[in-house]
């Protein structure tokens, strides 16, 4: 199963704020008429894995109803870096191969392609391994018809990687940032500082 890439358009365009709209509505549909495309479910299954979906798409996700298709999408994606990580391995092989005749170059080039892969093939079953214990999570939702159990620290990390995120975009962007943003910001140091906001200093 593809995991789409998600596309960007002109949100001044008529027709792309129709679609997104229709694509919104889409999504609250899945959750009743499994409107989601395949390549949209397998998407989310995979941000929601790296704990980078929303709540309101996880919700989706958590409808029962979308149990079966979700272990699916699961299984799946675990194929598909399995694979993954066999195409690594063969394309080291190979390269180890190749290099073994070159000599002294040949011995620092199988090297340097050796770390490149083994950094490549860590990351591929750091990720499947999540995949795989979310596997095991929703396969026994389905079996005991019990949803996961959460305590709400999903929420917070998701999050946190937004408020972050938007930090980041302001300064890479070099916009100028405000008394609202920075005390955004100071929530993820734990501080509050919302009250000390007023007109005079915005």
């Amino acid at each position: 199963m593809k995991i789409a890439s998600p596309e960007y358009s002109n949100t001044k365009n008529p027709s792309f704020v129709d679609g997104a709209r229709s694509k919104k509505y889409a999504l609250r549909g899945g959750m009743m008429g499994n409107k989601v495309t395949d390549d949209e479910f397998a998407r989310m299954v995979a941000e929601e894995v790296k704990n980078k979906l929303s709540p309101v798409h996880k919700q989706i996700l958590l409808d029962k109803d979308n149990w079966a298709r979700w272990r699916d999408a699961l299984i799946a994606l675990s194929e598909n870096l399995q694979e993954q990580i066999e195409n690594i391995e063969a394309d080291a092989e190979s390269d180890r191969e190749r290099f073994s005749s070159m000599g002294r170059d040949g011995v620092r080039l199988s090297k340097d392609a050796n770390n490149h892969y083994d950094a490549k093939a860590t990351r591929v079953r750091r990720f499947k391994f999540h995949v795989d214990k979310r596997l095991d999570e929703v396969s026994v939702m389905i079996e005991t018809g019990s949803e996961i159990e959460t305590d709400g620290w999903d929420k917070v990390e998701f999050l946190r990687r937004s408020i972050a995120h938007h930090r980041k975009l302001m300064r890479e962007f070099d916009l100028e940032d405000t008394a609202i943003d920075r005390a955004l910001w100071a929530t993820l140091d734990n501080a509050w500082l919302f009250d000390s906001i007023n007109e005079n200093n915005l």
